[in-house]
């Protein structure tokens, strides 16, 4: 019996070795689809990476968006995405789906690291 659950034990443990590359890959692919998607809108128009062309870079919005928490930051970020940031050229970008918001705030977000 302590043989059987000891193989058990092992299957179990191998298994979720390998799911965890797996599920890393995907956030992987997630943050590529969101840089895809900066470049197709144009976004690095206004924004470098590092430093301010007519808005602040994308390594700059990361921290600022990731001191916030990383829902609330997210989320913030999603909102301003869309919907633009008045008072500023930051247009909206009502075109982009839900799942389009998650993979730009992902990739931006990634960044702060």
């Amino acid at each position: 019996m302590k043989t059987t659950a000891l193989a058990t034990i092992a299957s179990l443990a191998a298994a979720f070795a390998f799911a965890l590359p797996a599920a890393h890959a995907g956030e992987a692919h997630d943050v590529s689809a969101g840089a895809r998607l900066v470049k197709e809108h144009s976004c690095f128009t206004c924004h470098a990476m590092d430093g301010t062309k007519v808005g602040p870079g994308f390594k700059q919005i990361a921290a600022k968006f990731a001191a916030m928490g990383e829902d609330k930051g997210e989320e913030a970020l999603e909102g301003d995405v869309h919907a633009g940031v008045q008072g500023s050229a930051m247009p909206a970008n009502p075109s982009l789906s839900k799942a389009e918001l998650d993979e730009v705030a992902d990739w931006i977000l990634s960044l702060k690291k």
